[in-house]
């Protein structure tokens, strides 16, 4: 597995371009750091963009791949810096607490019997809009990947609250390309305190990510020591 971090050159047009698109910033990932990789032997790719809030500093892109990418053939001017690449073979312990990082599009799949939203959607995925909604779906998330979040969620009274942040960021609509279509995403961005409980678990975890529309800057869980 490896890491690599992208500072993007705020002048230049094309790293403009994937910063407002996430279909655009997929296919430069893929078309150029795995180039000369057949499709079928690239493996995972994972990536999210970190934004300063601020705006002191540039638009940080973090890459997950099974590959080690090259990123010699992005762009002239795409970057501020040279790109960093890493290996990451990350090994944890029960009871390990650790700072963690989530872009996340929390979803729920629409049951065929759900007479409030419909036929239209039945089977298909639908943004969690409300934050105890999306609070529930990461402690979901929580229990099946091999960690848990110290402290208690409790909606009767109001006052124990895991100890992570939640950034709710409508991203817009996504233009995919083809025609036109496209589809809107609801962004939550995940940041607190985690504890591991199953080392193993919570390891396959970190190297597959979380919920869906990973191939759009979704699900990359970033840890480091608390």
């Amino acid at each position: 597995m490896f890491l690599s971090k992208l500072t993007l050159n705020m002048r230049d047009r094309i790293a403009r371009r994937d910063l407002a698109s996430p279909y655009e910033m997929h296919r430069t990932i893929l078309s150029v750091g795995f180039d000369r990789v057949p499709k079928e032997d690239i493996g995972r790719v994972l990536f999210r963009t970190d934004e300063d809030r601020s705006g002191r500093a540039p638009p940080v892109v973090l890459v997950q791949s099974d590959r080690e990418p090259d990123w010699s053939r992005l762009p002239a001017g795409y970057t501020a810096d040279r790109p960093e690449c890493k290996p990451f073979d990350p090994q944890f312990r029960a009871g390990q607490r650790l700072r963690f990082r989530l872009r996340a599009n929390p979803t729920k799949r629409v049951a065929a019997q759900n007479v409030a939203l419909g036929p239209a959607l039945a089977g298909k995925r639908v943004g969690l809009l409300t934050e105890p909604d999306q609070t529930r779906w990461f402690l979901q998330k929580c229990g099946a990947g091999g960690f848990q979040i110290p402290g208690r969620w409790e909606e009767n009274d109001g006052k124990s609250i895991p100890n992570f942040r939640m950034d709710i960021i409508p991203e817009g609509r996504l233009w995919n390309g083809k025609g036109g279509a496209g589809g809107w995403f609801l962004t939550v961005r995940f940041e607190g305190v985690l504890e591991v409980t199953d080392p193993a678990a919570f390891r396959n975890t970190v190297f597959a990510g979380i919920g869906p529309a990973k191939g759009f800057g979704f699900g990359l869980l970033s840890v480091a020591p608390a």
